[in-house]
């Protein structure tokens, strides 16, 4: 029984290895070879750029990284479900969410007065050619780098951090900060309010994650306030050029 244990623990470990490793190829990748930056040295059209590159984070940290939970792991679902992939608690995430919906259109409002933001968003601007190219730019915006981007911070390093600390309160806190400085880290470059405001974010953003035991709602709140951006600017200073 024992042994059977020692086991458990040590391929439970062993998978978190694998992860790290995969994340670090991962962030590698589309830092360099794969970054915007670059295809926009390969491709005239910044919207062809963008959604590729949304399409790269999505693989390396999101498809591959389940994928090698599905591959390694011999409870894959239950992986997924300790990495945030669940309801959780429902009736807390909704009215997490209920609360932050006003703050995040003050907030999206606010910010999109930002000459800097307006230089910086959207990351496409011919996604701002007509409506029906800013719809398909906004979903590909959702469902390949906002999932991807919360089921590795918020659920991935979180969780996984979380777990190896015993769940104590010393290793919540600190999985929560680690999560929150790394993702603020890949923010470097963009506008300085936004890069102070993904530190405090990411952080409110861990402890709502643990709280609800569910990344579910940390995608749509994030998914939200940076769509809702989006928005605004689009309206404000594109929508008038069609008309």
């Amino acid at each position: 029984m024992l042994s059977f244990l020692k086991d458990g623990v040590k391929n439970y470990l062993t998978l978190y290895s694998l992860l790290f490793l995969i994340y670090a190829v991962g962030f590698a990748l589309i830092s360099s070879l794969f970054n915007y930056k670059n295809l926009l040295k390969k491709y005239k059209d910044d919207l062809k750029v963008f959604i590729r590159y949304f399409a790269y984070f999505s693989l390396f940290l999101l498809l591959i990284p389940v994928i090698g939970i599905f591959l390694y792991s011999p409870h894959p679902l239950k992986i997924l479900k300790n990495l945030g992939f669940q309801p959780g608690n429902f009736k807390l995430g909704l009215i997490l969410i209920l609360i932050s919906i006003p703050i995040l259109v003050f907030a999206a409002y606010i910010s999109s007065n930002d000459p800097n933001f307006k230089r910086y968003y959207p990351f496409s601007k011919n996604a701002c050619r007509s409506l029906k190219t800013f719809v398909v730019y906004e979903i590909s915006y959702l469902l390949m780098y906002y999932i991807a981007w919360e089921f590795t911070f918020r659920g991935f390093f979180l969780f996984s951090i979380a777990e190896m600390m015993g769940h104590s309160r010393s290793g919540i806190l600190i999985a929560i900060l680690i999560q929150a400085i790394i993702s603020t880290v890949y923010h470097l470059g963009h506008p300085d309010l936004e890069i102070l405001s993904a530190l405090f974010g990411g952080i409110i953003f861990g402890i709502v994650a643990y709280a609800t035991k569910s990344i579910l709602y940390t995608i749509f709140i994030h998914a939200f306030l940076g769509i809702l951006n989006d928005t605004f600017l689009y309206v404000r200073y594109y929508k008038k050029k069609e008309m």
